[in-house]
């Protein structure tokens, strides 16, 4: 059970790039690297938007007590791939509880 991490340029941006980590107890953390912002979300607060060449990946997180929502416009090649690795990390955490 590693953290698998990518690096995506980001769709509608002024050529933003994104840091993504994914960490198989169940959380995403993003750092968005040329606006030093960085935003996290519990895999059951992310959603996937697709509209044409574009997938919105929607987070939400609690900051302070209240929400604060987020997202990343990725090429739908990137979303699927990140989608995946969300995928596979749930089931290797699943199979680890299992095991316990």
């Amino acid at each position: 059970m590693l953290a698998r991490r990518r690096n995506y340029l980001l769709k509608d941006t002024k050529q933003l790039h994104a840091n993504v980590h994914v960490i198989p107890t169940g959380t995403l953390e993003v750092e968005i690297v040329e606006k030093h912002q960085c935003h996290a979300a519990e895999f059951e607060h992310l959603r996937f938007e697709r509209s044409g060449r574009v997938t919105k990946l929607v987070g939400k997180h609690t900051s302070n007590g209240k929400p604060v929502h987020w997202q990343l416009p990725l090429a739908n090649d990137d979303a699927q791939e990140l989608e995946n690795l969300i995928e596979q990390a749930t089931e290797e955490l699943e199979i680890l509880m299992r095991d316990l």
